[in-house]
C-alpha cells in the first residue's frame, strides 16, 4: 500500500494513540498485494500499522447510531482503499465507526457519497479491557476477537466473502469515558 502524509499526531510522546487498530482481512490483503496492477491508499487521518494493519484516528463525535440503545460509540478518521482489475474492484473504508448495544457491538462505515447512510460492515464482540494502569494512562482498551462480516458487508467485497465470514481482530485504545452515551 501506499501512503499519504502522516497527519500530526494529537497525543504526546510516548502516550497511546488514540484510535481504532484493525487489520482488516488477512487473506483480502494477501489477494490485492499478489494481485498485478491493484493499489492500496491510505491517508485522511488513518495510517498503516506493520505491514497487515491500519490505525484509524480517533475522530471529534460519534455519528448517529445505527443499533438500538447503543450505550458507547467512537467515531475514527481516515480513508483506506483498494483497487483492482483494471478498475473493477474498488473497496473503500472510510470513516470507520464503533457502537455497543445491550446485544453487541457493530463496526460500520461511511457511504460512498456524503449524504449516503452508514454501512453497518462487521457485527463485532467487543470487551473492556481496561486495567488500573490504563485508566492512569487516561486510556480504555477495548478488543473484539470475533469479528463478523454483515450482509451488507459481504456487498462491499463483491460477495466474495460471506454474511458471518470472519474479519481481524481489532482494538479500540480510546481516552477513558470517551464513548459512554448519556
Amino acid at each position: 500500500m501506499t501512503s499519504h502524509e502522516p497527519p500530526a499526531r494529537p497525543d504526546p510522546p510516548g502516550a497511546p494513540r488514540h484510535g481504532l487498530r484493525w487489520g482488516i482481512k488477512a487473506s483480502f490483503l494477501d489477494y490485492v498485494r499478489r494481485m498485478p496492477g491493484s493499489r492500496g491508499t491510505i491517508g485522511d487521518g488513518a495510517e498503516p500499522v506493520g505491514a497487515a494493519e491500519v490505525l484509524w484516528s480517533l475522530g471529534p463525535r460519534p455519528p448517529a447510531a445505527t443499533l438500538a440503545d447503543a450505550t458507547h460509540a467512537w467515531a475514527f478518521v481516515g480513508d483506506v482503499r483498494f483497487s483492482g482489475h483494471g478498475g473493477m474492484m474498488f473497496v473503500r473504508l472510510a470513516a470507520p465507526a464503533v457502537e455497543v448495544g445491550p446485544d453487541g457491538a457493530r463496526l460500520t462505515i461511511a457511504g460512498e457519497a456524503a449524504d449516503a447512510p452508514r454501512l453497518p460492515l462487521a457485527d463485532l464482540t467487543l470487551t473492556r479491557h481496561t486495567t488500573p494502569e490504563t485508566e492512569a494512562d487516561g486510556v480504555e482498551l477495548w478488543m473484539a476477537r470475533d469479528v463478523r462480516l454483515t450482509a451488507a458487508g459481504a456487498g462491499l467485497f463483491n460477495d466474495v466473502y460471506a454474511a458471518g465470514e470472519p474479519l481481524e481482530p481489532l482494538t479500540l485504545v480510546v481516552p477513558v469515558g470517551s464513548g459512554a452515551l448519556a
